[in-house]
C-alpha cells in the first residue's frame, strides 16, 4: 500500500515538473492563445492508452503488484471555462483475481468501468477529476469512487495530448490507480 502511494505521488510530482518546464519554455504567443481559449460550451472526446495498477492482483496463482494494460474513452462537456461534466469509460485488458474481506477471492474478467465525473480546470494545463460510478465484470458489479488529475497540452486544430492519473476505490473490495497517455479532440462552441 505504501509502495503504491509513493509511486503515485512520484508520478504526479514528475508530471507536474514536466508541465512546469513546458510552461516555462512556452513563448508569449502560445501563452496568450491558451488563456484566450474558451472552453465554455465545448465538447471533448478523449482516447487514452495506459496501465491500471493493482497492489494485490493475482494472475497464474501468484499474488503480486500488477500493472495491467487498459484503454480509456472519455467524453466531456464544459459548462463554464472552469467546470465540466464527463463520462469516463475504462477497459482493463486482462482477467485477474483479487482478495477481499481477509481471504475471499473475486475474479475480474476484463472489467470495464463507467464513471460520470465532475471536472474542475485548475489552470490552462491541469484539470481535477472526481466521480462515482461502477466497474462491470461477469458475476459482480462494483460501485466505485474515482479521483484524478489530468495535464494537457493544446495542439493546433483543437487537438490536445496529455497524461491522466486516477485512483479508483472499489467499495469494500480493492483499490487501483491508473496512468494513461491521452489524445483529445475539442469541438468549441461556435458563437
Amino acid at each position: 500500500m505504501i509502495r503504491s502511494i509513493c509511486m503515485m505521488l512520484c508520478t504526479i510530482v514528475g508530471i507536474h515538473m514536466a508541465c512546469l518546464a513546458q510552461h516555462a519554455e512556452t513563448d508569449a504567443h502560445s501563452r496568450s492563445s491558451l488563456t484566450a481559449h474558451s472552453l465554455q460550451g465545448s465538447h471533448r472526446l478523449t482516447l487514452g492508452l495506459g496501465h491500471t495498477h493493482l497492489s494485490q492482483g493475482r494472475i497464474a496463482g501468484r499474488t503480486e503488484w500488477l500493472p495491467i494494460a487498459s484503454w480509456t474513452l472519455k467524453y466531456d462537456y464544459w459548462l463554464t471555462n472552469q467546470w465540466g461534466l464527463g463520462l469516463q469509460n475504462d477497459w482493463i485488458l486482462e482477467t485477474f483475481v483479487v482478495t477481499h474481506d481477509g481471504n475471499k477471492e473475486l475474479e475480474r474478467k476484463k472489467p470495464w468501468a463507467m464513471v460520470p465525473t465532475v471536472l474542475y480546470k485548475i489552470n490552462p494545463r491541469w484539470t481535477a477529476i472526481g466521480g462515482v460510478g461502477a466497474e462491470f465484470s461477469k458475476g459482480h458489479t462494483l460501485a466505485m469512487t474515482r479521483l484524478g488529475i489530468e495535464c494537457g497540452w493544446h495542439l493546433p486544430q483543437q487537438w490536445e495530448v496529455g497524461i491522466a492519473a486516477v485512483w479508483d476505490g472499489k467499495w469494500g473490495y480493492y483499490n487501483s490507480w491508473g496512468l494513461a497517455f491521452t489524445f483529445s479532440k475539442l469541438w468549441p462552441k461556435h458563437h
